[in-house]
């Protein structure tokens, strides 16, 4: 489904598609050694080899993960999301197959998808999940249901996040963990994948592997810029340039997933040694 882009933000994007024609960033879909597995493009290899996969922010959608472990049956994910309806809905919507095959194999992909109801954050801890509570849905809209907070966040298909981007936005507390102690509980001392749709923690997570060398082969990471003034695109977009040169001084190839026509990227790190580039 294409993006329905706003009117006032068409001009922002356009400065966005320059930023990335000014590093000369490849597109994965046009490079041949690249695979699409739902909405993510990754190369095969690197699929039929990984063992370890850790996946942040899935909400209700678990399509790409899924699609991998069918490729790959040694592998075991780990999806990461506190948010409400997710915690309610997750394990029916693992074991629903996006595939007409069903029975013993579309159980053992969900028995090697595991749920963990925990934010990524930089700090550990018991934190503040902000939402919108003046964001109903047009069916309630439209015959003047009120429904109360606990049902609005059981029920609530928007996203969470850490930040709070509203003074009107309300929260619930959520458990939070960084990169390390998520390693460390799982007991993990390199990661095969990273998927992360985070909300604006990227800069964090990003910063977290490099700052600590967090040996890791594949990064897919949705860069949300979120500029609400004109002024404000340029310092987000350097924000971006200095996530992408220092991942490239890592040794990582810098590529883009999928250009959207909203006010973020989707970028993928690969490391040089973990495929035939």
């Amino acid at each position: 489904m294409a993006d329905r882009i706003k009117p006032h933000v068409v001009e922002r994007v356009k400065k966005i598609r320059q930023w990335e024609e000014n590093n000369s960033f490849r597109e994965a879909r046009k490079l041949p050694i690249f695979k699409k597995y739902k909405n993510y493009y990754v190369p095969e290899s690197i699929v039929k080899q990984s063992k370890t996969v850790l996946s942040f922010g899935v909400g209700g959608n678990v399509g790409f993960e899924k699609e991998i472990a069918w490729h790959n049956k040694e592998m075991q994910i780990e999806l990461y999301d506190p948010t409400p309806r997710s915690v309610a809905l997750i394990r029916q919507i693992i074991i629903q197959s996006s595939r007409k095959s069903i029975g013993d194999e579309n159980m053992s992909v969900a028995n090697r998808i595991h749920f963990n109801p925990v934010a990524y954050a930089k700090e550990n801890g018991t934190l503040p999940f902000y939402y919108d509570p003046t964001r109903e849905p047009e069916k309630d809209k439209a015959n003047g249901r009120k429904r109360d907070k606990d049902e609005i966040v059981r029920n609530q298909e928007q996203s969470f996040s850490l930040m709070k981007r509203q003074e009107h936005f309300e929260s619930v507390d959520v458990k939070a963990k960084n990169l390390k102690t998520i390693m460390e509980g799982l007991k993990l001392t390199s990661i095969d994948i990273i998927k992360a749709d985070i909300e604006g923690l990227w800069w964090e997570l990003c910063n977290e592997l490099l700052d600590n060398d967090i040996d890791c082969k594949f990064i897919a990471m949705e860069l949300e810029l979120n500029f609400e003034k004109d002024e404000q695109v340029e310092p987000a977009l350097d924000k971006a340039q200095i996530i992408c040169d220092r991942f490239k001084a890592k040794n990582y190839d810098v590529v883009i997933n999928r250009k959207r026509e909203k006010l973020m990227l989707e970028m993928l790190f690969i490391r040089k040694d973990a495929y035939e580039s």
